[in-house]
């Protein structure tokens, strides 16, 4: 059997999960090994199947990515399905999450030419710190904290759609809570913490993470979002905040390329593998 690990050219770091997945397959008698997506070299029929862990450049080359999972996913099977990465790349699916009652943060959907209307309905709200992002993003990488006088300049920049949110001060005291589910259940949970003087958690900027043991409405919430998503993904990660009522609210329902921190739970990388042999 061989299977593809879905990977791009020039990773912004390196794929952790790559280090377990790999040797966890080879060792069932699997011939992995990692693949550049949009590499034209590779035929992709060659492949029993291909698990999509890094493809972390999509949000520059959007297009050709979807066209890619498509033809991918008539090739061979394709983990993440092409449908599932479809709706995941766009975070406007975090309004079907919100529509099936799943508590998401506060969001002000942006569209360019509004930008004045936002401006004045961040105000009105009362926000005065502010994230913005783009609606296709990844990484944090053209993710801003603002204040509210900034937020209609710089939707102009962005001159895309975009998503507006109020900063929720237990990112700096609590962090971020990620729960990964493979094959359907709950493996482990991490909690992801921002470097002193910033507050984005992933660890290019020097963010870090640690085990955690989620709480029950960590789980239920992580839950109720994966079963309001389409399909059955083989792996998942619910990104979540407490606001300040200290209710937990879902971020980010992560199904395309996590990282899925399987160096911080013994026994992570193997449950992949299972699962996704078994999906096979």
């Amino acid at each position: 059997m061989r299977i593809g690990i879905a990977t791009c050219r020039h990773p912004v770091a390196h794929d952790e999960d790559t280090d377990f997945l790999l040797p966890a397959l080879r060792r069932r008698g699997v011939e992995a090994e990692p693949v550049i997506w949009d590499d034209p070299k590779v035929s992709w029929e060659g492949f029993d199947a291909v698990v999509v862990s890094s493809t972390w450049d999509y949000d520059e080359k959007l297009t050709a990515f979807r066209a890619w999972a498509r033809k991918t996913g008539k090739a061979t099977i394709l983990m993440n399905p092409a449908a599932t990465i479809d709706w995941n790349l766009d975070k406007r699916y975090l309004r079907e999450l919100e529509a099936a009652a799943v508590p998401i943060i506060e969001t002000i959907w942006t569209e360019p030419g509004t930008e004045d209307e936002i401006e004045a309905t961040v105000a009105e709200l009362g926000w005065s710190d502010i994230v913005l992002k783009p609606v296709v993003d990844l990484g944090a990488r053209r993710l801003v904290r603002v204040e509210t006088e900034m937020v209609g300049r710089l939707l102009r920049v962005m001159d895309e759609p975009a998503m507006a949110q109020p900063f929720l001060p237990a990112l700096q005291r609590e962090g971020e809570l990620s729960l990964v589910f493979i094959g359907g259940e709950l493996t482990h949970a991490v909690r992801k913490l921002p470097a002193r003087g910033d507050f984005r958690v992933q660890p290019q900027y020097g963010g870090s993470a640690e085990p955690l043991r989620p709480g029950a409405d960590a789980v239920e919430l992580a839950k109720a979002a994966i079963a309001a998503a389409p399909g059955e993904p083989l792996y998942a990660r619910a990104d979540m905040i407490r606001d300040e009522r200290g209710d937990l609210r879902l971020i980010e329902l992560e199904l395309i390329e996590p990282n899925l921190y399987l160096g911080l739970q013994p026994g992570a990388g193997e449950a992949l593998a299972r699962a996704t042999l078994a999906a096979l």
